[in-house]
Protein backbone atom coordinates (compact mmCIF):
# COMPACT_ATOMS: atom_id res chain seq x y z
CA UNK A 1 0.00 0.00 0.00
CA UNK A 2 1.17 3.36 -0.95
CA UNK A 3 0.33 6.53 1.38
CA UNK A 4 0.48 10.30 1.85
CA UNK A 5 1.52 11.81 4.81
CA UNK A 6 -0.36 14.43 6.55
CA UNK A 7 1.64 17.09 7.75
CA UNK A 8 5.37 17.88 6.97
CA UNK A 9 5.87 18.98 10.71
CA UNK A 10 8.21 17.00 13.26
CA UNK A 11 5.92 14.32 13.75
CA UNK A 12 5.60 13.46 9.91
CA UNK A 13 9.46 14.19 8.93
CA UNK A 14 9.98 11.61 12.05
CA UNK A 15 7.56 8.94 9.85
CA UNK A 16 9.39 9.93 6.44
CA UNK A 17 13.08 9.38 8.72
CA UNK A 18 11.95 6.21 9.72
CA UNK A 19 10.36 4.76 6.61
CA UNK A 20 13.85 6.05 4.64
CA UNK A 21 15.88 4.15 7.70
CA UNK A 22 13.99 0.51 7.14
CA UNK A 23 14.52 1.42 3.16
CA UNK A 24 10.84 1.90 2.59
CA UNK A 25 10.18 5.65 1.49
CA UNK A 26 8.97 4.11 -1.85
CA UNK A 27 5.61 3.39 -0.14
CA UNK A 28 5.90 7.58 0.42
CA UNK A 29 3.92 9.33 -2.70
CA UNK A 30 4.40 12.63 -1.14
CA UNK A 31 3.84 14.70 2.08
CA UNK A 32 0.91 17.09 2.47
CA UNK A 33 1.04 20.28 4.09
CA UNK A 34 -0.13 24.15 3.96
CA UNK A 35 3.34 25.17 3.64
CA UNK A 36 4.26 23.19 1.13
CA UNK A 37 5.08 26.77 -1.80
CA UNK A 38 7.78 26.92 1.84
CA UNK A 39 9.29 23.39 2.13
CA UNK A 40 8.95 21.83 -1.42
CA UNK A 41 10.37 18.52 -0.82
CA UNK A 42 11.81 16.33 2.48
CA UNK A 43 14.58 13.73 1.26
CA UNK A 44 13.71 14.17 -2.18
CA UNK A 45 10.17 13.33 -1.74
CA UNK A 46 7.16 16.00 -2.55
CA UNK A 47 5.62 17.76 0.05
CA UNK A 48 2.25 18.94 -1.85
CA UNK A 49 -1.07 20.84 -0.88
CA UNK A 50 -3.56 18.32 0.63
CA UNK A 51 -6.21 18.86 -2.81
CA UNK A 52 -3.56 17.61 -5.06
CA UNK A 53 -2.53 14.56 -2.32
CA UNK A 54 -6.29 13.65 -2.90
CA UNK A 55 -5.22 12.43 -6.50
CA UNK A 56 -2.36 10.80 -5.86
CA UNK A 57 -4.08 8.42 -3.86
CA UNK A 58 -6.73 7.57 -1.21
CA UNK A 59 -4.46 6.33 1.68
CA UNK A 60 -3.26 9.01 4.41
CA UNK A 61 -1.21 8.51 7.66
CA UNK A 62 -2.28 11.19 10.22
CA UNK A 63 0.97 11.10 12.43
CA UNK A 64 0.11 13.72 15.15
CA UNK A 65 0.55 13.67 18.47
CA UNK A 66 -2.56 15.76 19.42
CA UNK A 67 -5.26 12.79 18.94
CA UNK A 68 -7.82 15.67 18.92
CA UNK A 69 -6.26 17.30 15.71
CA UNK A 70 -5.30 13.90 14.41
CA UNK A 71 -9.26 12.73 14.51
CA UNK A 72 -10.25 16.16 13.51
CA UNK A 73 -8.60 15.55 9.84
CA UNK A 74 -9.30 11.60 10.08
CA UNK A 75 -12.47 13.05 9.98
CA UNK A 76 -11.95 15.67 6.61
CA UNK A 77 -9.85 12.41 4.71
CA UNK A 78 -12.84 10.61 5.17
CA UNK A 79 -15.61 12.89 3.95
CA UNK A 80 -13.44 13.37 0.92
CA UNK A 81 -13.69 9.71 0.43
CA UNK A 82 -10.60 8.56 1.65
CA UNK A 83 -8.89 6.23 3.96
CA UNK A 84 -7.17 7.83 7.38
CA UNK A 85 -4.61 5.98 9.25
CA UNK A 86 -3.74 7.48 12.65
CA UNK A 87 -0.24 7.37 14.35
CA UNK A 88 -1.44 4.24 16.50
CA UNK A 89 -2.36 2.71 13.23
CA UNK A 90 1.17 3.09 11.14
CA UNK A 91 1.93 -0.62 11.46
CA UNK A 92 -1.91 -1.66 8.97
CA UNK A 93 -0.64 1.16 6.59
CA UNK A 94 3.01 -0.75 6.16
CA UNK A 95 0.73 -4.42 6.43
CA UNK A 96 2.75 -5.66 9.41
CA UNK A 97 1.98 -6.97 12.43
CA UNK A 98 1.85 -4.28 15.63
CA UNK A 99 4.27 -6.31 17.81
CA UNK A 100 6.91 -6.41 14.57
CA UNK A 101 6.42 -2.84 13.93
CA UNK A 102 6.86 -1.69 17.32
CA UNK A 103 10.41 -3.54 17.44
CA UNK A 104 11.20 -2.07 14.15
CA UNK A 105 10.17 1.56 15.96
CA UNK A 106 12.03 1.19 18.70
CA UNK A 107 15.25 0.26 16.94
CA UNK A 108 14.86 3.41 14.92
CA UNK A 109 14.66 5.17 17.89
CA UNK A 110 17.92 4.02 19.78
CA UNK A 111 19.59 4.14 16.06
CA UNK A 112 18.83 7.46 15.07
CA UNK A 113 17.49 9.55 18.12
CA UNK A 114 20.04 8.57 21.38
CA UNK A 115 23.03 9.59 21.02
CA UNK A 116 23.06 11.93 24.04
CA UNK A 117 21.71 8.79 26.30
CA UNK A 118 24.22 6.70 24.90
CA UNK A 119 26.65 9.35 25.45
CA UNK A 120 25.18 10.01 29.66
CA UNK A 121 24.54 5.77 29.97
CA UNK A 122 28.39 5.44 29.58
CA UNK A 123 28.68 8.17 32.86
CA UNK A 124 29.71 6.74 36.39
CA UNK A 125 26.36 7.74 37.74
CA UNK A 126 24.23 5.86 35.30
CA UNK A 127 26.73 3.10 35.53
CA UNK A 128 26.54 2.64 39.65
CA UNK A 129 22.81 1.41 39.64
CA UNK A 130 23.94 -1.62 38.14
CA UNK A 131 27.49 -1.85 39.54
CA UNK A 132 27.30 -0.49 42.58
CA UNK A 133 28.38 -2.85 45.54
CA UNK A 134 24.80 -2.14 47.02
CA UNK A 135 22.70 -2.72 43.67
CA UNK A 136 20.32 -5.45 43.43
CA UNK A 137 21.34 -5.85 39.76
CA UNK A 138 25.06 -6.77 41.28
CA UNK A 139 23.90 -8.67 43.83
CA UNK A 140 22.57 -11.25 41.17
CA UNK A 141 24.62 -10.38 38.70
CA UNK A 142 27.55 -12.21 40.94
CA UNK A 143 25.46 -15.26 40.70
CA UNK A 144 25.89 -15.82 37.26
CA UNK A 145 28.88 -18.31 35.64
CA UNK A 146 30.68 -16.28 33.41
CA UNK A 147 32.62 -18.91 31.42
CA UNK A 148 30.84 -18.33 28.45
CA UNK A 149 28.45 -15.14 28.89
CA UNK A 150 25.70 -13.27 26.27
CA UNK A 151 24.81 -10.04 26.68
CA UNK A 152 21.90 -9.07 25.31
CA UNK A 153 21.05 -5.70 24.07
CA UNK A 154 24.48 -5.01 24.84
CA UNK A 155 24.31 -1.57 22.88
CA UNK A 156 27.52 0.31 22.57
CA UNK A 157 29.02 -2.00 25.32
CA UNK A 158 28.92 0.29 28.31
CA UNK A 159 28.83 -2.90 30.85
CA UNK A 160 31.30 -4.79 29.54
CA UNK A 161 34.62 -3.11 31.32
CA UNK A 162 33.12 -4.02 34.42
CA UNK A 163 32.73 -8.03 33.84
CA UNK A 164 35.43 -8.67 31.05
CA UNK A 165 37.87 -9.51 33.29
CA UNK A 166 35.98 -12.08 35.35
CA UNK A 167 34.44 -13.59 31.62
CA UNK A 168 36.28 -16.40 29.84
CA UNK A 169 34.36 -16.09 26.56
CA UNK A 170 31.33 -12.76 26.06
CA UNK A 171 28.85 -12.59 23.05
CA UNK A 172 27.22 -9.47 22.30
CA UNK A 173 24.10 -9.30 20.95
CA UNK A 174 21.95 -6.19 19.57
CA UNK A 175 18.90 -5.93 17.09
CA UNK A 176 21.06 -3.12 15.64
CA UNK A 177 24.20 -3.03 13.21
CA UNK A 178 25.41 0.14 14.35
CA UNK A 179 25.48 -1.33 18.20
CA UNK A 180 27.68 -3.97 16.71
CA UNK A 181 29.60 -2.71 14.65
CA UNK A 182 30.27 -0.06 17.29
CA UNK A 183 31.42 -2.65 19.68
CA UNK A 184 33.40 -4.07 17.37
CA UNK A 185 35.77 -1.06 17.16
CA UNK A 186 35.75 -0.32 20.55
CA UNK A 187 36.87 -3.54 21.74
CA UNK A 188 38.89 -4.66 18.68
CA UNK A 189 41.23 -6.89 19.50
CA UNK A 190 39.92 -8.67 22.37
CA UNK A 191 39.83 -12.04 21.35
CA UNK A 192 37.20 -13.48 23.85
CA UNK A 193 34.29 -11.32 22.69
CA UNK A 194 32.02 -13.07 19.54
CA UNK A 195 29.36 -10.19 17.89
CA UNK A 196 26.44 -11.27 17.00
CA UNK A 197 23.57 -8.93 15.39
CA UNK A 198 20.19 -10.69 15.88
CA UNK A 199 16.65 -10.13 14.64
CA UNK A 200 15.24 -8.35 18.23
CA UNK A 201 13.30 -11.63 19.00
CA UNK A 202 15.88 -15.01 19.43
CA UNK A 203 19.33 -16.36 19.03
CA UNK A 204 19.08 -18.71 16.39
CA UNK A 205 22.55 -18.44 15.40
CA UNK A 206 23.38 -19.37 18.55
CA UNK A 207 24.04 -23.13 19.26
CA UNK A 208 21.92 -25.09 21.35
CA UNK A 209 22.93 -26.04 25.36
CA UNK A 210 26.09 -23.91 24.76
CA UNK A 211 26.45 -21.06 27.43
CA UNK A 212 26.33 -20.53 31.11
CA UNK A 213 24.80 -17.33 31.66
CA UNK A 214 22.91 -14.42 29.93
CA UNK A 215 22.00 -10.82 31.49
CA UNK A 216 20.02 -8.36 29.95
CA UNK A 217 19.82 -4.40 31.80
CA UNK A 218 18.15 -1.58 30.59
CA UNK A 219 16.87 -3.16 27.51
CA UNK A 220 14.08 -5.86 27.66
CA UNK A 221 11.83 -2.91 29.39
CA UNK A 222 10.87 -1.72 26.14
CA UNK A 223 10.14 -5.60 24.72
CA UNK A 224 6.97 -6.38 23.76
CA UNK A 225 5.39 -9.06 25.42
CA UNK A 226 5.84 -11.24 22.24
CA UNK A 227 9.17 -10.47 21.36
CA UNK A 228 10.18 -11.60 25.40
CA UNK A 229 8.34 -14.79 24.97
CA UNK A 230 10.37 -16.04 22.33
CA UNK A 231 13.62 -14.60 23.81
CA UNK A 232 12.56 -16.49 26.70
CA UNK A 233 12.20 -19.67 24.59
CA UNK A 234 15.69 -19.52 22.75
CA UNK A 235 17.32 -18.10 25.90
CA UNK A 236 16.41 -21.75 27.54
CA UNK A 237 17.71 -23.57 24.31
CA UNK A 238 21.19 -21.91 24.15
CA UNK A 239 21.63 -22.14 28.00
CA UNK A 240 23.51 -25.21 29.34
CA UNK A 241 21.99 -27.28 32.57
CA UNK A 242 22.18 -25.25 35.40
CA UNK A 243 22.86 -21.71 33.53
CA UNK A 244 21.78 -18.81 35.34
CA UNK A 245 19.69 -15.89 33.27
CA UNK A 246 19.13 -12.35 34.54
CA UNK A 247 16.48 -10.32 33.34
CA UNK A 248 15.64 -6.39 33.85
CA UNK A 249 12.20 -6.06 32.50
CA UNK A 250 9.09 -3.91 32.57
CA UNK A 251 6.64 -4.52 35.52
CA UNK A 252 4.22 -1.93 34.63
CA UNK A 253 0.23 -3.13 33.55
CA UNK A 254 -1.20 -0.55 34.32
CA UNK A 255 -2.62 0.00 30.80
CA UNK A 256 -2.29 -3.74 28.22
CA UNK A 257 -1.86 -1.20 25.27
CA UNK A 258 1.53 0.20 26.85
CA UNK A 259 4.00 0.26 24.43
CA UNK A 260 7.21 2.03 23.77
CA UNK A 261 5.90 4.61 22.15
CA UNK A 262 3.42 5.35 24.93
CA UNK A 263 4.23 4.36 28.35
CA UNK A 264 6.31 5.91 31.57
CA UNK A 265 10.12 5.65 30.60
CA UNK A 266 8.78 4.00 27.38
CA UNK A 267 7.78 0.36 29.09
CA UNK A 268 5.76 -1.97 27.68
CA UNK A 269 3.12 -4.16 28.96
CA UNK A 270 4.19 -6.73 31.64
CA UNK A 271 4.72 -7.32 35.34
CA UNK A 272 6.40 -9.79 37.51
CA UNK A 273 4.02 -12.55 37.79
CA UNK A 274 3.49 -12.59 33.82
CA UNK A 275 7.34 -12.40 33.22
CA UNK A 276 7.62 -15.75 35.84
CA UNK A 277 4.26 -17.31 34.07
CA UNK A 278 6.24 -17.25 30.83
CA UNK A 279 9.83 -18.04 32.08
CA UNK A 280 8.24 -21.04 34.18
CA UNK A 281 6.42 -22.39 30.84
CA UNK A 282 9.46 -22.65 28.40
CA UNK A 283 10.87 -24.72 31.31
CA UNK A 284 12.88 -22.06 33.69
CA UNK A 285 12.97 -22.46 37.37
CA UNK A 286 12.03 -19.25 38.71
CA UNK A 287 15.57 -18.28 41.79
CA UNK A 288 14.48 -14.85 42.89
CA UNK A 289 12.34 -11.58 41.54
CA UNK A 290 12.89 -8.06 43.07
CA UNK A 291 10.06 -5.53 41.80
CA UNK A 292 12.44 -1.88 42.36
CA UNK A 293 11.81 2.08 41.26
CA UNK A 294 12.79 3.66 38.25
CA UNK A 295 14.24 7.00 38.07
CA UNK A 296 10.83 8.13 40.80
CA UNK A 297 8.73 5.79 39.36
CA UNK A 298 7.64 3.36 42.54
CA UNK A 299 7.27 -0.93 41.06
CA UNK A 300 8.03 0.21 37.63
CA UNK A 301 10.49 -2.42 36.65
CA UNK A 302 11.68 -5.92 37.89
CA UNK A 303 14.89 -8.07 38.52
CA UNK A 304 14.32 -11.65 37.38
CA UNK A 305 17.13 -14.64 37.83
CA UNK A 306 16.25 -17.79 36.37
CA UNK A 307 17.95 -21.48 35.96
CA UNK A 308 17.80 -23.50 33.29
Amino acid sequence: MKFVIYGAGGRGRWCLDFLIWRKMEDRVLALCDRNCDRIGSICGVPVIKYEEAKQLGNNFLIPFADLKVANEVLEIVRNDGCVGYLFDEFYKILGEDQTSFLREWCAYHHAKHNDEWFDAAEKNEALEVFWGENSPFYQKFCELNLSNVIELACGRGRHLSRYIGDAEQITLVDILEENINYCQERFKGNNKIVYYHNNGFNLEKLQDNSYTALFTYDSMVHFEMMDVKEYLQDIYRVLRRGGKALFHHSNYSADYKADFAHAPHARCFMNKDLFAYLANRVGFKILSQEVIDWYGISNLDCITLVEK
